[in-house]
């Protein structure tokens, strides 16, 4: 097989878009760095030069999705939007990502358990970046006294938790559409919002 002499950067985003697809086609579980290699056209040890292991791979892939996931979101809101419309077209974005072909080798991932503390690290600033947007939003809406309260940590950690619990639920429901699953998301944070509207 012919092999690439590629700078670091270029090889990474082939190395990550050839690895998406082979998680989405295989899951976590079945997909081998030996299928990454012929996708790649790249000797393991370069692989691996980039990436220590399968995990780190798909963690890094996963990593990807959620930060364009979040650029969506920035694309679509505004600063004229009130808190409120920001928080459901959020709840939106999230429900309709439940349809996402990822989703088979995120279920199997983290049945996988893992004592990386790198790995560990990973999914901590994953959860972050989504935790951050939604404290943006609630404070926000605190500021421009759209919600109740001034702990906006709490809300926030009740928005998180809404939104994950909600996609944990969708999850065990395959044959739903991304319309019914961002229904689901909304209607579970307009619910909250109920709560914490003034």
């Amino acid at each position: 097989m012919a092999r690439r002499r590629l700078l670091a950067d270029e090889a990474k985003i082939i190395i990550l878009a050839h690895a998406r697809t082979l998680f989405i086609e295989k899951g976590y579980n079945q997909a081998t760095m030996d299928e990454l290699c012929e996708l790649t056209q790249m000797s393991k040890g370069n692989l691996y030069h980039h990436f220590k292991n399968k995990e780190e791979l798909f963690l890094q892939v996963l990593t990807q999705h959620i930060e364009q996931v979040n650029d969506k979101w920035l694309a679509i809101v505004n600063h004229d939007m009130s808190s409120t419309n920001q928080l459901l077209a959020l709840a939106d974005l999230y429900g309709r990502d439940c349809e996402n072909p990822l989703i088979k080798a995120v279920e199997e991932y983290v049945k996988t358990p893992s004592s990386d503390t790198d790995a560990l690290e990973t999914i901590q600033k994953m959860m972050n970046l989504t935790f951050n947007t939604i404290k943006q939003v609630i404070e926000n809406g605190i500021v421009k006294k759209e919600f109740k309260g001034s702990d906006a940590e709490a809300l926030s950690f009740a928005v998180w938790s809404m939104l994950a619990g909600s996609a944990q639920f969708c999850m065990s429901m395959p044959n739903l559409t991304g319309d019914d699953y961002a229904a689901f998301h909304v209607k579970t944070i307009k619910l909250l919002l109920e709560g914490i509207s003034l």
